[in-house]
């Protein structure tokens, strides 16, 4: 039994590594209570994985050709108990458990005890009515001895019968690759065929990533609905014709589609996991009004908001 404890440890020290070195510096190795040299190994393993997340985050120096960006990495909807309602495919990756052993969970149950403590203190104002949303730093337990730290985003939801959902989505650091920045180039410029009939432009690799930077702003910021690409442009050092006819050669898609799309993604997950009101979700979302969120939702999924939510109720009963 102590071999096969002892196994798992080295597992978790070598798959960490393994991850540092893909870049990924998401996983931390919980700590036991044991004083023997393994347990010098992963206190090691984790100050490094520390250290080179600095450093890539605040000097950018390890690899000058990489850029980092944050993504919403888990979410998880509870319910008022904190019991875990729903789940994204990512937060199942991350920690290691399949859906079905983290439905149903309370949160704390994969939370490091300092994390639970913060996160029960942070439930009291939440709980009380003082405020609805909070920014807090946690580290989830996974499986295999791992911790996965994370700043997290804590929201409530609450519907036309004052009942209350929380919203909790995990936000990550990842690194983007300046060759995969390359490769997007190269099909850009190089792979389509020419055509004079086609507005072409030619996007070096600052362009490239320029762009993508873009994206990620839209992304983060679809509630925003007077939104200047004029403005956005001029940010990121670009230009507005460069920025729309890239982002189209580099995406294929336009950007008022692809922000439509996100704002569509987003309000499904709330329609569905939620009972706020179809005009909340239309503000929070990024639409003008709700009968034009209504009509765009319709056009997407084939039904309006409320036979979308009822249907979605019905499949989960």
């Amino acid at each position: 039994m102590h071999n096969e404890y002892n196994k798992k440890r080295i597992r978790s020290i070598n798959r960490m590594l393994l991850e540092v070195a893909s870049g990924n510096f998401s996983y931390r190795i919980e700590r036991t209570e044991r004083d023997d040299e393994l347990e010098a190994l992963i206190v090691l393993a984790n100050m490094m994985t520390e250290e080179l997340e600095e450093s890539i985050r605040h000097q950018n120096y390890i690899n000058l050709n990489e850029s980092y960006k944050y993504i919403a990495q888990m979410t998880f909807v509870l319910d008022e108990n904190f019991r875990v309602q729903s789940i994204n495919p990512m937060a199942s990756e991350m920690l290691l458990y399949p859906a079905e052993e983290i439905l149903g969970q309370i949160i704390t149950d994969f939370l490091v005890d300092q994390s639970r403590e913060k996160w029960l203190e942070l439930m009291k104002p939440i709980i009380s009515g003082e405020q609805d949303n909070h920014t807090i730093e946690l580290s989830f337990k996974a499986k295999e001895f791992f911790i996965v730290p994370a700043v997290c985003s804590v929201s409530i939801l609450t519907d036309t019968n004052s009942r209350r959902a929380i919203l909790v989505t995990a936000i990550e650091t990842v690194l983007r690759s300046s060759e995969r920045i390359r490769d997007l180039q190269n099909r850009v410029n190089n792979e389509n065929g020419p055509n004079e009939n086609n507005l072409r432009i030619q996007l070096t690799e600052a362009d490239v990533a320029k762009i993508a930077q873009a994206k990620d702003y839209l992304t983060s910021n679809l509630r925003e609905i007077n939104l200047s690409l004029k403005d956005l442009a001029r940010t990121l050092g670009t230009n507005e014709f460069k920025l729309k006819y890239g982002f189209k050669e580099l995406y294929g898609t336009t950007i008022f589609r692809f922000v439509q799309d996100e704002r569509l993604r987003k309000a499904n997950l709330l329609v569905q996991h939620s009972e706020l009101p179809f005009k909340a979700i239309a503000e929070m979302t990024g639409f003008k009004t709700a009968p034009h969120f209504s009509r765009v939702f319709k056009d997407k999924y084939g039904c309006s908001p409320s036979i979308f939510r009822k249907r979605s109720s019905n499949s989960t009963n």
